[in-house]
């Protein structure tokens, strides 16, 4: 994932190297992670010694690899707990993988961007893939339009003048015109789930449902993705497996995720 101009150097490698972690599921060496981003040898041992005194990567000798210690999962343990619980996330994710094979994504609004904070990867022969930390304009991606959906008109034209005055129309997939992103929008209001087509990779896409809102106000959407021809015979079971399966994960555990937050002892 390439960073943006406006973000520093080091605070971006810095993520691109956790992201690596997440997406690789095992220790790394130094050569490992600067291979994969094409950093210079030396400054990505500097880098990762530094995280490692810190307490965020344990170094292995006899590996000669580092990995992530639980001070970077504890990181963001409270924003789970504000919302839901990962293990109904996982829950859900897990499930609809199982029960689809294809890729599921879980995605956020960041800025004026869809990022992919979760993925697991598809089970069949012929996939598509995708990785963890993967950004898609809001406006013009499927798991964007369900994140604009709960959103009022007024606040997804705003987010539309951010994206054509700091992305352009140049370097975004097909119209991105206000009226565009809003048809799509609405398709999402009225049926509870968006579905694109080709919209950023040819022969692919995603349908994407938001989930329900939180109590701390964070908004997730759930996508399932894949071929186009394989979504378009199961588009309408794909729906109903989406619309149980939040049902289960997410809207049933309600009552239990509001008694543990009153329960829970105050700081």
């Amino acid at each position: 994932m390439a960073m943006e101009n406006s973000v520093i150097k080091t605070a971006g490698r810095v993520f691109e190297i956790l992201e690596y972690f997440r997406e690789m599921r095992k220790p790394l060496s130094v050569r490992d992670i600067a291979e994969r981003f094409d950093y210079p040898l030396s400054s990505t041992a500097v880098l990762v010694k530094s995280m490692a005194t810190l307490g965020y990567l344990s170094y292995d000798s006899r590996l000669r690899a580092y990995a992530p210690t639980i001070l970077v999962a504890m990181l963001g343990d409270w924003i789970y707990e504000s919302s839901f619980s990962s293990a109904e996330i996982l829950g859900l994710m897990q499930s609809l993988s199982n029960a689809t094979l294809e890729t599921i994504i879980l995605a956020v609004q960041n800025d004026i961007q869809s990022q992919y904070v979760q993925v697991i990867q598809s089970q069949l022969p012929i996939q598509f893939y995708v990785s963890p930390g993967t950004r898609r304009p809001l406006c013009a991606s499927g798991t964007g339009w369900a994140l604009l959906a709960p959103q009022t008109d007024a606040t997804i034209a705003r987010i539309h003048q951010r994206t054509l005055s700091r992305l352009g129309t140049g370097g975004l997939p097909g119209k991105l015109e206000l009226d565009d992103v809003m048809a799509r929008v609405r398709q999402a209001r009225e049926q509870g789930y968006v579905y694109s087509r080709g919209t950023n990779t040819p022969g692919v896409g995603v349908i994407a449902m938001p989930l329900p809102a939180s109590p701390s106000g964070a908004r997730l959407v759930i996508g399932v993705g894949g071929l186009i021809e394989r979504l378009d015979e199961s588009e309408k079971k794909l729906v109903r497996l989406m619309t149980e399966s939040i049902d289960k994960y997410i809207t049933q555990a309600a009552p239990t995720r509001r008694r543990r937050a009153q329960t829970a002892p105050a700081g």
